[in-house]
């Protein structure tokens, strides 16, 4: 299998980033690769922000992806069902509920193979993003890998989708306009997100963030207070992942 890679240019010129052996042939030179998980407003956004602005991680998320993907087809980002149904869509088209945690691995791949990077001191790495558990089993894959699961109460979850205006905006459409109760917020902002849309054209491919936060393996960072006691609780679990990764 080797002989296939004779006489190639060296990885930044070449295209081994797109074979799906690559993690077999070229060492992969990453210090280890947290996936960021969690419900609506449970603050995950804030976690990679955190990760990448405190702790020097570089930071990828499956909606990167998505969007790049809806500008090249001409969607809208707003409003955000349009992207909802694009991730549906994807997954549907290549028949694959992992095809966004595959392309956003084939981007991590392409930029840590770049040999002027590789003098730097391996990186770690952080994603966000995942609406399907099938997506988590693509970077479980990797040799040094690990799942944070961000969570928050859901008053406070509630509390922040009505902060932040986003309540308000994704149920505007809706008549008679629904009040910002917890009830309304698990109808209208969570049930999507957690269990799908299920529709016939994507049934299968849906979300189903409900089953990416109930992975037994994933730890669990509690964010029901400050920002403050956020980062405390985010450097602790980096503390204990660079002890168990070690150095490069």
């Amino acid at each position: 299998m080797l002989q296939r890679y004779d006489n190639q240019f060296r990885p930044e010129f070449s295209r081994l980033h797109l074979d799906r052996d690559l993690l077999w042939m070229v060492p992969f030179p990453v210090r280890y690769v947290v996936a960021i998980t969690g419900a609506r407003f449970a603050g995950k956004s804030a976690a990679l922000a955190y990760l990448s602005e405190k702790r020097g991680f570089d930071v990828y998320s499956l909606a990167f992806i998505l969007r790049e993907i809806a500008s090249e087809r001409g969607i809208p980002l707003e409003p955000r069902s349009r992207l909802q149904d694009l991730g549906d869509t994807l997954r549907a088209e290549h028949r694959d509920p992992a095809i966004l945690a595959r392309l956003t691995l084939r981007r991590i791949l392409r930029d840590h193979l770049d040999q002027r990077r590789r003098l730097d001191s391996p990186r770690r790495i952080a994603v966000g993003g995942f609406k399907r558990p099938e997506e988590l089993v693509v970077f479980e894959s990797l040799q040094h890998y690990a799942q944070l699961n961000v969570w928050s109460h859901d008053t406070k979850r509630l509390a922040r989708a009505k902060a932040s205006g986003i309540f308000a905006l994704e149920t505007e459409h809706i008549e008679p306009t629904p009040a910002p109760t917890l009830r309304n917020f698990r109808r209208y902002i969570d049930e999507r997100d957690l269990f799908g849309d299920r529709q016939i054209w994507t049934r299968g491919f849906d979300q189903a963030v409900g089953r990416v936060t109930a992975n037994p393996a994933a730890e669990a960072v509690p964010n029901n207070s400050t920002l403050a006691h956020l980062g405390r609780a985010l450097d602790e679990h980096v503390r204990r992942l660079d002890e168990r990764f070690g150095a490069f």
